[in-house]
């Protein structure tokens, strides 16, 4: 009995096209998507927002939370976690956030930093 190919070199070629097509298309989609007016640093503890930054019109800086050892940095419209006081510090090694969707946690800490689209003023 004759072996079966289940793929050739035309198929595995097409396969391999349709593929890459979709991750540029994902790329795209990711890199190219609007940022809203005023993306806004909100950041929460335990789940409640303790404070909301618009990012375009923040000073270049650092502060703290009152009641938590973490620190912020803004820069050139970006927010980081900076200065945190827990063991592993993933927090500050996930770097700055600006776009929509974006987010860093320290969870010792119980503090969340998310980046949203015009949620300032609301």
């Amino acid at each position: 009995m004759a072996e079966r190919k289940f793929f050739n070199k035309k198929t595995d070629a097409a396969v391999t096209g349709l593929l890459l097509l979709a991750a540029a298309g994902f790329a795209l989609f990711y890199w190219l998507r609007p940022q809203g007016d005023n993306p806004t640093a909100v950041i929460s503890v335990d789940g409640a927002v303790v404070r909301e930054i618009d990012l375009t019109k923040a000073a270049d800086g650092r502060f703290s939370l009152t009641d938590r050892p973490v620190s912020f940095e803004i820069s050139g419209g970006r927010i980081r976690f900076v200065d945190v006081d827990c063991p592993d510090h993933i927090c500050e090694n996930t770097g700055f956030v600006s776009r929509p969707g974006e987010s860093a946690v320290c969870m010792p800490n119980k503090t969340a930093l998310q980046i949203r689209a015009g949620a300032a003023g609301r």
